[in-house]
């Protein structure tokens, strides 16, 4: 799956209307007349889709369970994780043959997906992606992020936590990810901010659990407060309650967030004159050059790809100078 001009463009256009197109795929094949669930995932995140047998998988020693070993596409490496076992259960010999690999983008760290097919391609509304519920499903819903539903039918379309997946998947990226929150209070540099920054709170949109966590984690080393919320209406529902703007210093947003995207964040505030000063840092793990200029043109600060501590404390830095230190 090539990435045109075209498409690029439509993916632009979707972001803007908050919407996305997402790819409808099932990870476990047909094994009783009950059908196995439907999952998505953000089409501006797939690069492409690849007929596993076509691949040898070349095991990587003391690698994680959930890790099936490495695939070469073109010159590159790319670590293929076995997304039904991450799932509970086990793919035979011959559904393994059968399965797809989808390789996906997720803050430039390029991996495969196996799944076990392809339903097709679903535009959505951010305000059908609902948040992670009770569910009569068969599923572990700690892995659920969201959901929707498959167009024109009843069918739930589940949303997996990915950033929650790459964490348990490869943990010693997730050791040094939490290290370098953890890192900020015995840093040489001990980052000093304006006593704005720190009377001030920041708020934040993020609906990953476990990007949360860590999020929290690098505003409690910086000694800042801070307050989250698991999208993005929750976030423009709480600005909009106060009275005065004053406590707040700085938004951060994710872009995927059911009932309102990042993109619908960054037009609202920037459209109202009462909050159009506030800063907003986008932080997402869609960290393409067109998908960083878009948000910046929307009106966005500044833009970090999930997820990069030392860029988080010299994007915080940036505000504090421009707003309390010109």
């Amino acid at each position: 799956m090539s990435t045109t001009l075209e498409q690029v463009e439509k993916t632009a256009q979707l972001s803007k209307n908050n919407q996305l197109s997402l790819m409808i795929f099932q990870v476990q094949f047909p094994r009783s007349e009950v059908p196995p669930p439907y999952y998505g995932l953000n089409v501006f995140k797939v690069r492409e889709v690849l007929e596993a047998r076509a691949y040898e998988i070349s095991p990587i020693p003391d690698a994680n369970p959930l890790v099936e070993g490495m695939i070469e596409l073109r010159g590159v490496y790319l670590p293929v994780i076995d997304l039904p076992k991450w799932m509970g259960f086990d793919m035979t010999d011959e559904e393994r043959e059968k399965s797809i690999i989808i390789v996906a983008d997720f803050s430039h760290i390029f991996v495969g997906l196996r799944v076990s097919h392809i339903h097709g391609v679903e535009e959505k509304n951010w305000t059908d992606i609902h948040p992670a519920g009770n569910y009569k499903v068969d599923v572990n819903t700690n892995q659920i992020i969201n959901h929707t539903y498959l167009d024109n039918s009843e069918t739930l379309c589940f949303i997996l936590d990915i950033e929650k997946l790459l964490i348990e998947a490869m943990p010693t990226m997730a050791e040094k990810i939490f290290a370098s929150a953890k890192d900020i209070k015995n840093s040489e540099k001990q980052v000093q901010f304006s006593p704005q920054v720190y009377e001030k709170t920041v708020l934040f949109a993020e609906d990953s659990q476990a990007i949360q966590k860590y999020m929290g984690m690098v505003f409690d080393n910086l000694k800042l407060k801070h307050k989250s919320f698991d999208n993005g209406r929750l976030l423009l529902d709480y600005i909009g309650s106060l009275e005065s703007l004053d406590n707040i210093s700085m938004v951060f947003t994710d872009l995927e967030m059911p009932v309102a995207s990042g993109h619908t964040v960054i037009k609202e505030l920037k459209l109202n004159p009462k909050t159009r000063h506030l800063p907003i840092i986008v932080h997402t793990s869609m960290t393409s050059d067109n998908n960083q200029r878009e948000v910046l043109e929307m009106g966005a600060d500044y833009f970090i790809g999930k997820v990069d501590t030392d860029l988080i404390v010299e994007t915080i830095t940036m505000v504090d100078k421009k707003l309390f230190q010109a």
